[in-house]
């Protein structure tokens, strides 16, 4: 059976993004009251944009409808969906951040476990608060059927969102070598960690420029432990320790002085149309298409090599336990 790419994954899927974009929307207009004010999301969100969203992510366009209308334009099907559901979050959380009342908004199931609780308010401030917060609950309650949709969209096309050590939240490809490889490169770098991540994102798929900058990025952060390994007579104790272990897990080729995959990947590196612009590359024949599905296969190469050395310190350590 032919592998299927992603795009055929989610038509087989039988999902729907234009019909999510259009229900999204239908939440955005749908009309709720507060205090006999008929008002909706969008005229909510419209009105804090101008206030409260930041002029470095408002670019050219002056009101959320423009910004809305932009995305529109510029993407479609899945990206068009993510990309509005990223925007109106961002604005959302902003919203929170700035306003003094938006912070404390609940939706009416979280309203009535505080009434349950007995709690009131103490002083004229939380009664302010408290005023606010009943008067836009029907909002939040909107707000939720999005969070709603949005899980539905995530949870049918292997999706997921995530926040990044910065707080802001964007959606990826649910991958769980990849969450784990961003956790074990944190330790050093923050930056690399969210590239890691960032690979998998919606908007990366068929943007093999970006793709390309990651992968250089991860090279970069994998290089100093492929050269090492590549000398085990010369290696600190330390990574002595670990290349011992990872002989045990990993073949080594006929010498049996390197570990296959490490010099393997370090041959994707530097003839995979990355490093180097020469006729030695192996990608010269390949479309756009079987480029993007190369600089994937390197990606995950890079995952589970990093995950090999982790794998090392691991055996290490429960090698040391056994020994007590």
């Amino acid at each position: 059976m032919t592998r299927q790419n992603y795009f055929e994954l989610i038509q087989n899927m039988r999902f729907n993004a234009k019909k999510e974009m259009d229900i999204v929307r239908k939440i955005l207009h749908e009309d709720i009251y507060i205090e006999n004010h008929k008002t909706n999301l969008q005229t909510f969100f419209s009105d804090r944009y101008k206030e409260y969203y930041p002029v470095e992510k408002k670019g050219q366009y002056v009101t959320f409808e423009e910004k809305f209308t932009a995305i529109s334009q510029y993407y479609t099907s899945v990206d068009y969906l993510y990309t509005a559901f990223e925007f109106i979050i961002d604005l959302y959380s902003e919203i929170r951040n700035k306003d003094k009342f938006a912070k404390n908004y609940v939706t009416s199931k979280e309203l009535k476990k505080t009434e349950d609780s007995g709690w009131i308010p103490e002083d004229d401030n939380e009664f302010e608060i408290w005023k606010e917060t009943i008067k836009h609950t029907s909002l939040m309650d909107q707000y939720e059927k999005l969070c709603e949709r949005l899980e539905y969209s995530l949870d049918k096309t292997n999706h997921e969102l995530i926040t990044l050590e910065n707080g802001d939240k964007i959606i990826v490809e649910k991958n769980a070598y990849a969450s784990e490889v961003s956790q074990i490169i944190s330790e050093t770098s923050i930056e690399d960690a969210i590239k890691v991540l960032e690979y998998n994102h919606f908007s990366n798929k068929r943007n093999i420029q970006r793709k390309k900058e990651i992968l250089l990025s991860l090279a970069g952060y994998l290089e100093p432990y492929l050269k090492e390994f590549k000398r085990p007579k010369g290696l600190s104790d330390e990574s002595k320790v670990i290349y011992n272990e990872l002989k045990e897990v990993l073949r080594l080729n006929k010498d049996r002085t390197k570990i296959i995959a490490f010099d393997m990947l370090s041959e994707m590196y530097n003839k995979g149309g990355l490093r180097h612009n020469n006729d030695e590359q192996y990608h010269l024949n390949m479309n756009d298409e079987e480029l993007e599905q190369w600089y994937d296969k390197i990606y995950t190469s890079t995952l589970f090599v990093i995950l090999s050395l982790e794998m090392g310190k691991n055996l290490s350590k429960l090698n040391e336990l056994k020994k007590k």
